[in-house]
């Protein structure tokens, strides 16, 4: 944290605060604690599940585009056998 910190009211179910603040107990920690912790993990998800759909929307549009090639299952295991058979993939 860089120092800083501001309040923010929040609020919840009494089932979700009885659990946060059994959680605190359990780990030594606040309720405050718990909060920050599983807000950090919530936004650290919601960034990375918008960069993989940025991804992804970048590579749907190369597919469209035809950048990127297309290969179906017959051909996959094709590939993956006549390495097979040159001794090209590990045991």
């Amino acid at each position: 944290m860089n120092g800083e910190t501001v309040s923010l009211m929040v609020k919840m179910p009494a089932p979700l605060r009885q659990q946060a603040q059994a959680v605190a107990k359990l780990r030594g920690e606040t309720v405050s604690d718990v909060v920050r912790a599983a807000l950090r993990a919530y936004i650290q998800e919601a960034l990375d599940d918008a960069r993989d759909n940025r991804e992804l929307d970048a590579l749907v549009r190369r597919i469209d585009a035809g950048s990127d090639p297309l290969f179906d299952h017959a051909d996959v295991w094709a590939e993956i056998e006549a390495l097979e058979a040159q001794g090209a993939l590990p045991a």
